[in-house]
């Protein structure tokens, strides 16, 4: 018998792109499982931009997966300079306001919300100039 939920990975190692799709009910606690996994499997993970797609989410993210998230990569990055962008794809008009709030929690990356795939693709591959205009 299958989930009726997935997250499903896609690595972009010449772009430095890694994709999270999470599709239907996924509990909070096992989002926060299956992330880290998927950061497993690249080396060094902070070095890759990284697109949070929530379109087909069914489940919750509550403060204690979110705080859980943000203890566990400020352990797994510790002692590390770098900056990442994270760009969270969800057309639930409410994470427009939740991304920001959450933000302050992952003070080495710049998070933004997007309710379209492409843009927020093309925030995360832009380089230079062109990468702060967007974000601004």
């Amino acid at each position: 018998m299958s989930m009726p939920y997935r997250m499903n990975v896609f690595v972009d190692d010449d772009r430095k792109v890694m994709v999270l799709r999470v599709i239907g009910p996924m509990p909070g606690f096992e989002y926060a499982e299956r992330l880290f996994e998927a950061y497993d499997t690249v080396p060094d993970a902070w070095n890759y931009a990284r697109l949070m797609d929530f379109r087909r989410f069914e489940g919750e993210l509550g403060f204690k997966e979110i705080d859980a998230i943000a203890d566990r990569w400020k352990a797994m990055t510790d002692g590390i300079d770098y900056h990442g962008k994270v760009a969270v794809v969800s057309t639930d008009p409410l994470d427009a306001v939740r991304v920001p709030a959450v933000s302050p929690q992952f003070p080495k990356e710049t998070v933004c919300h997007f309710s379209d795939f492409h843009e927020a693709m093309d925030w995360l591959t832009a380089g230079g100039g062109e990468a702060q205009a967007l974000a601004g």
